[in-house]
């Protein structure tokens, strides 16, 4: 803004000077023209005295050597060839003036002029004086209306520059004002919302704001968010491992006493001499302490896994073995059952570095979970791949089951919670943890062709060197 008012100034006083310097010129071209005229009178008046004791010839000659300098000077503002003519021939007028002039006065000083030739230098005189005044007259015509123009266009200036000199300092200090207000609120807001954070508030959100303020603001919104999930996570973690830490000191106060149970009902069960249907009735308590010790068995593990041994393995070997023990297992076995594992292994998988009872038991729990998935039989497909983008090994089972329901998905690894009617609900948690501790993450989804997809990814971790497994 300084600088354009700066440069309006600059510009005015230059468009000024140029204006004055236009009436300056046209006032010497007045001034130029009355001259001429004043000595053309006195050059008549001479012819007229000439011959008598009032007239000279030394001053008639000095006007008209004026008369031709003040002819050529006012020549030299006229440029354009369409201004020209009329000058050219008022100088070629004055000139025959200037020398019929020259010529009388250079006669006998004390001798009149001659009439005839009186009347001709006179009558040529009275006809430029006539030309003069009439551009004279002209021109005095043209300086007013130029002056006036002039004089409007000066004031018209003055007051602007006027105005700008005491307006514009208190338009700068308005203008100033808003700016700053436009700054200075954004940056109150987010120090409000600082503030509200630092107190704990984290539920205030800054509202919408423009510009890059709104882009901090938004930054800011999800910082809040993103911390109040954390929190909420960080505060189910330790519910979570206050309650493991409880129920693993439960379990251990009921496995000991239940192992003496199971063991005095077996030792009745054995040595009694009781009817059949005691016996079953026996039977079946044995059966449950021992869910209930399986029970205990898996929440232990929840509660207290033990500690990863990583070692350098190839994840297919795993699979293999795993598979091999499954063959003999009364779901997967060709007498006890129908569902069948079909192995599409990559024979490049590089090996990496994790736990192999872990891993062992991670991919048993799933394999029998999909076993459940298909009470009617069906088959398991295990897949390998390997990711070089994201350096992962891939793991991919799938059964033909009837799937899992959309609203379960995002439930089926969490804690307790099972689909199953003697379900613990803490086999896939187990699961998820045990993948976890090795680096690698899980996830389950449905598939286009039916039935559930367990995807394990393991990182490529091969620094440390181990036993190949």
């Amino acid at each position: 803004m300084f600088f354009l008012g700066g440069g309006y100034i600059v510009s005015t006083v230059e468009t000024t000077v140029a204006d004055l310097r236009r009436f300056a010129d046209l006032d010497h071209s007045v001034v130029f023209r009355k001259d001429l005229l004043a000595n053309l009178d006195k050059i008549q008046n001479e012819i007229k005295l000439k011959g008598t004791r009032y007239g000279g010839n030394t001053a008639a000659v000095i006007y008209a050597r004026e008369i031709a300098t003040a002819v050529q000077r006012c020549l030299i503002c006229h440029h354009p060839p369409i201004t020209m003519t009329a000058p050219l021939e008022l100088k070629r007028q004055i000139e025959d003036y200037v020398r019929l002039t020259r010529k009388i006065f250079a006669a006998d000083p004390g001798a009149a002029v001659p009439a005839r030739e009186a009347a001709r230098v006179l009558r040529l005189g009275d006809e430029l004086a006539q030309k003069i005044e009439w551009r004279l007259s002209a021109a005095t015509s043209k300086l007013d209306i130029r002056q006036q123009d002039i004089l409007k266009k000066i004031k018209l200036r003055k007051n602007l520059l006027f105005f700008m000199v005491v307006v514009g300092p208190f338009f700068a200090i308005g203008f100033a004002f808003i700016l700053i207000g436009g700054i200075a609120k954004p940056v109150r807001s987010l120090l409000y919302a600082t503030r509200r954070l630092k107190a704990g508030d984290l539920e205030y959100r800054i509202p919408d704001l423009q510009g890059e303020f709104g882009e901090v603001a938004d930054s800011f919104n999800e910082m809040a968010a993103a911390l109040k999930k954390e929190m909420q996570n960080t505060q189910r973690t330790e519910q979570l491992k206050v309650s493991g830490e409880m129920a693993a000191g439960l379990a251990h106060e009921i496995r000991n006493p239940l192992a003496a149970i199971k063991v005095s009902m077996e030792v009745l069960l054995a040595e009694l001499d009781i009817e059949e249907r005691d016996k079953q009735v026996l039977a079946r308590v044995i059966e449950e302490i021992r869910n209930i010790e399986l029970l205990m068995k898996n929440l232990l593990n929840f509660a207290r896994p033990v500690a990863a041994q990583p070692i350098l393995i190839n994840v297919n070997l795993i699979l293999e073995k795993t598979v091999e023990f499954l063959n003999s297992h009364p779901s997967f076995s060709a007498t006890g059952s129908c569902r069948r594992i079909i192995r599409e292994l990559d024979p490049l998988l590089p090996e990496t570095i994790c736990d192999p009872q872990q891993l062992r038991q991670v991919f048993l729990n799933i394999f029998l979970n999909a076993a459940d998935a298909m009470p009617d039989g069906g088959t398991v497909t295990v897949k390998t791949t390997y990711d070089r983008a994201r350096q992962m090994i891939i793991v991919e089972l799938q059964d033909t089951g009837k799937g899992i329901p959309d609203e379960l998905v995002a439930k089926l690894f969490d804690p307790f919670f099972t689909t199953k009617a003697k379900g613990t609900g803490l086999g896939l948690a187990v699961t998820k943890r045990l993948v976890e501790d090795n680096g690698g993450s899980i996830t389950v989804a449905n598939s286009l062709a039916g039935g559930a997809v367990f995807t394990i990814a393991l990182p490529v971790k091969a620094e440390e060197r181990g036993e190949t497994t």
